[in-house]
């Protein structure tokens, strides 16, 4: 289902456009509401918002303990009901019942790039503080398994099983592990541009322009919670890469918190906007049959770091030119990992051993096929399917499937639904191994 709606939501932003363009609206901020109505009926559409979890969009302001933030907002993916703000059309809503935010810009330039980034950090600001306030509360308890997963997936280590348990983490841990559950509970935020830069190369260099600026002018670095969720013009688009649903990690565990992506950005929305609904309601969003990867390209890598007494990020800009970012694909179909013989044999030992491996056990498969111990620990940190525990590695997730195909090649992965397909596909049986952890 996520192909179709993907291309009618695409189609339809294209059609209204094409409409307004034939209006002759000499007063800017008329048509600026235009664009942003045609943002807000789009994402409103039924092909995109489930039925039954009374969710809308609305335009207005958003509510921290029955203070209005100054700021307006073009769209809100809202739940519930709100208040209406006197006798406009505009509502207010608090922002626990506020899942997406959106800026709307019918032509995306640097400055109003700018803008909407302030416009959006304030929004994240105040709702950090909020959750602040909220620990305050000693029966407040936050969902932390999905940014759990996440944090174990791009450190390795394992997260804590409550979030006020983020003390016993180390401080780059820590600051890390905040990020990714903020990103998790807030307010997905979203700048959708109708018009403005034409290239993923052009788009890229102001971001990291906008972000060089502001450090300077501020004296003060900006932490990847500040960032947008998504950024998009002209099929473009920058992604905050935290797991939700995009996660970005090269095979040496760093984490790409902003990726960027071409072709069909109605479907980078779409995915973003459903990510946020799944977690909010605890529901499974229909995803489709025919499960894709798209292709990140790392754009800005988020390095943590502790010094001089002060814990922050760095960021470690990726420079690559136009002709690199249009050679590759933007889908390819989802397939489980590929395996060699030693990954299998550290797998194997994980069945007989109740789900953990040991050190010594990982010493002698290392030994037996020829490589080190570092590089067979690295090979399986790079599946992102395991973490390490004290002098054990055992999977993330509770389940982990092993498949092999016609020729004899071995498969790893925790999505049970997608290898199903996977396997229909092939024409395999699903007589998979399963190796279940139980607590």
């Amino acid at each position: 289902m996520i192909e179709k709606a993907s291309e009618l939501l695409e189609r339809f932003i294209e059609i209204e456009r094409s409409e307004l363009i034939k209006v002759e609206m000499p007063h800017m901020p008329t048509l600026g509401s235009a664009y942003e109505e045609i943002t807000k009926q789009s994402i409103d559409q039924n092909f995109i918002i489930p039925k039954g979890l009374n969710l809308k969009v609305v335009s207005g302001f958003i509510s921290i303990n029955d203070k209005i933030l100054s700021n307006q907002i073009d769209g809100m993916l809202v739940h519930g009901e709100g208040k209406r703000y006197g006798r406009t059309s505009d509502f207010i809503y608090p922002i626990d019942q506020v899942l997406c935010v959106f800026e709307v810009k019918k032509t995306l330039n640097k400055s109003d790039y700018a803008d909407a980034f302030d416009h959006l950090r304030f929004i994240r600001k105040e709702f950090a503080k909020y959750f602040e306030l909220k620990l305050k509360d000693p029966s407040f308890n936050p969902d932390i398994s999905i940014p759990g997963k996440h944090f174990s997936q791009i450190t390795g280590r394992e997260a804590p099983a409550f979030y006020r348990d983020i003390h016993s983490l180390s401080r780059t841990d820590a600051i890390l592990f905040y990020a990714l559950v903020q990103e998790s509970l807030a307010p997905s935020s979203i700048i959708h541009g109708y018009g403005g830069y034409s290239t993923e190369y052009g788009m890229r260099n102001a971001f990291f322009d906008i972000l060089t600026e502001k450090s300077k002018l501020s004296g003060e670095g900006f932490g990847v919670p500040s960032f947008p969720t998504l950024v998009t013009t002209n099929n473009i688009s920058i992604v905050k890469a935290h797991g939700m649903p995009f996660l970005g990690i090269n095979k040496d565990q760093q984490w790409a918190a902003l990726v960027s992506m071409r072709d069909n950005a109605a479907r980078i929305m779409l995915e973003i906007i459903w990510s946020k609904i799944a977690f909010y309601f605890d529901v499974k969003m229909p995803w489709g049959n025919d499960p894709k990867n798209e292709i990140l390209a790392p754009f800005l890598y988020a390095i943590p770091v502790h010094q001089d007494g002060r814990t922050g990020w760095k960021f470690r800009y990726v420079e690559m030119k136009e002709s690199e970012l249009k050679k590759r694909q933007f889908l390819i179909d989802w397939e489980p990992e590929r395996i060699d013989e030693k990954v299998l044999a550290a797998f194997h030992c994980m069945l007989i051993k109740g789900g953990y491996i040991h050190e010594v056990d990982l010493a002698s498969i290392a030994e037996d096929h020829n490589v080190s111990q570092k590089d067979l620990i690295r090979d399986i940190m790079s599946l992102f399917l395991f973490k390490k525990i004290n002098q054990y590695i055992r999977p993330i997730s509770s389940s982990v499937f092993l498949a092999t195909d016609a020729n004899g090649f071995n498969y790893l992965t925790s999505n049970r639904e997608n290898l199903d397909i996977w396997c229909d596909k092939k024409g395999l049986a699903k007589d998979y191994i399963h190796l279940m952890v139980i607590e």
